[in-house]
C-alpha cells in the first residue's frame, strides 16, 4: 500500500466535479478519503416550514457512490464548524459508543455500493464519558470493518493518551493513521518535517509495527497573492518535498496523501462584492504555475478574461500538452480556443484538481 495516493477531500462542488471528470485509470489508483460536510441550503418559501434538516448531504453521498461504485473508500466527518449541520451533529454524537455514526456506516455497507468502507475512529472531546465512547465505538466498528483510520492533526499532542487507551482494543485490526498537517505554509514546511517524523517515530514506540501511516498536507494557500506575483509565478508543492525527505530518513510503512491542491480551510462564504482576478492554475509533479489577469474597466463578463489568461497559459513551455486525455486539460485548450466552458473560481478549481490529481500518480509511478 506504500506506493498508494491517499487523497483527503470534502464533498464539495469543485472537488465532487473534479472526482467526476476524472478517468477510471486515476479513480482506481488513488484511495478517497471523504471528508462529508454539509450540502447545500434548502430554499425556504413563504408559508411553508422551515424544515428540520436545512444543509442535508444526501445528494453528495450519492454522488461519491456514482463516482467510487465498485471501490475502496475511507469515510471521516467535517470538523470544520463552518462546514457542519444538524445531520453531521447527530452522527457526533458520542452516546452508546457512537452509535449513530456506527449505524451511518453499517447502513451504507449494505447497500454493497463500495467495495469496501474504511471508517475514521470518530472522537468528540467535549464527551464527559470520552474513555468509555471511544473505547465502544472501536468494538463496535470491529465487528463489521476490518481496517480503521484514526485521524491525527500535527498539532495534537493528545494523540498518545488515545493511543494508550486504545491500542489493546486495535490489536486485531488493521489500523491506519494520519498525520494531518493540513496547510503548510511554503516557509514552515522544513520546521514541519522534524514534526512529523517525531510524531511517527514515537507512535511507532506504541503500535503494532504493521501500522501504515498517512502523511497529508497541502501547500496551495487560500489567497495566491499571499505567495506569488500579480500576473503569473510558480511555486513548489511542500506536501511533496515533505514527504520525499521522510521517505530519506528510511521511515518505513507510510504513504503520500493530500487534499488534492486545494486549502482546507473553506472560504466559500466570502462576498467578493468587486468580483475576482480570472485565474488559471496548472499544477506539474512538484510545482504549480499560474496566470491571471484583471478584467478591464467596464466589461462585467469574465468569459473574454478567461480566455486571454488561458492562452498565455498554453503557450508556456511547462504546459503539460502530453495530458491529452485530461480533462482539465481540455477545459484549459477549449477556452484559450475561445470556447466558454466555465467563468467561476469554482470551475477553475476542479480543473485544477483534476490535473493535479493525473500529476500525482504520474509522479508516485502509479500511472504512465
Amino acid at each position: 500500500m506504500n506506493k498508494k495516493y491517499v487523497l483527503i477531500f470534502k464533498t464539495g462542488e469543485a472537488e465532487l466535479k473534479a472526482l467526476e471528470h476524472s478517468t477510471n485509470d486515476v479513480k482506481k489508483n488513488i484511495l478517497p478519503l471523504v471528508e462529508i460536510t454539509r450540502g447545500r441550503k434548502l430554499p425556504t418559501r413563504q408559508n411553508k416550514p422551515v424544515p428540520d434538516e436545512q444543509y442535508p448531504f444526501d445528494k453528495r453521498i450519492l454522488k461519491i457512490k456514482d463516482i467510487f461504485n465498485g471501490r475502496k473508500v475511507c469515510l471521516d466527518l467535517t470538523s470544520d464548524e463552518m462546514l457542519m449541520s444538524k445531520q453531521i451533529a447527530k452522527l457526533y454524537d458520542p452516546s452508546n459508543g457512537y452509535e449513530n455514526w456506527v449505524n451511518f456506516l453499517v447502513t451504507l455497507k449494505e447497500e454493497e455500493v463500495f467495495k469496501e468502507i474504511i471508517p475514521c475512529i470518530i472522537l468528540n472531546v467535549e464527551d464527559d464519558f470520552f474513555d468509555k465512547n471511544l473505547l465502544a465505538q472501536i468494538k463496535a466498528l470491529k465487528q463489521h470493518f476490518s481496517t480503521l483510520i484514526y485521524r491525527n492533526s500535527i498539532l495534537d499532542e493528545h494523540c498518545y493518551d488515545d493511543f494508550e487507551l486504545i491500542k489493546d482494543e486495535l490489536s486485531d485490526v488493521n489500523l491506519i493513521v494520519i498525520i494531518d498537517s493540513e496547510y503548510v505554509a511554503q516557509a514552515a514546511h522544513i520546521r514541519y518535517i522534524d514534526k512529523i517524523y517525531a510524531r511517527i517515530s514515537n507512535l511507532k514506540e506504541i503500535l503494532d509495527s504493521s501500522t501504515k501511516y498517512v502523511v497529508s498536507s497541502t501547500s496551495f494557500p487560500n489567497n495566491i497573492s499571499e505567495i506569488g506575483n500579480e500576473e503569473h509565478d510558480i511555486f513548489s508543492l511542500s506536501e511533496v518535498e515533505i514527504f520525499n525527505v521522510l521517505q530519506e530518513k528510511n521511515l518505513t510503512n507510510i504513504i503520500y496523501s493530500d487534499y488534492g491542491s486545494i486549502n482546507p480551510k473553506r472560504n466559500d462564504n466570502i462576498v467578493m462584492a468587486r468580483g475576482w482576478i480570472p485565474r488559471i492554475d496548472v499544477p506539474l509533479k512538484k510545482k504549480i504555475f499560474y496566470y491571471r489577469k484583471r478584467r478591464p474597466k467596464g466589461i462585467s463578463k469574465y468569459t473574454d478574461t478567461y480566455t486571454l489568461v488561458a492562452q498565455e497559459v498554453v503557450k508556456d513551455s511547462r504546459f503539460p500538452s502530453k495530458l491529452m486525455t485530461n480533462w482539465g486539460i481540455q477545459q484549459i485548450r477549449n477556452c484559450a480556443n475561445g470556447d466558454s466552458p466555465g467563468s467561476s473560481p469554482s470551475f477553475w478549481i476542479s480543473v485544477r484538481m483534476c490535473i493535479h490529481l493525473e500529476q500525482q500518480l504520474i509522479r508516485l509511478g502509479l500511472l504512465n
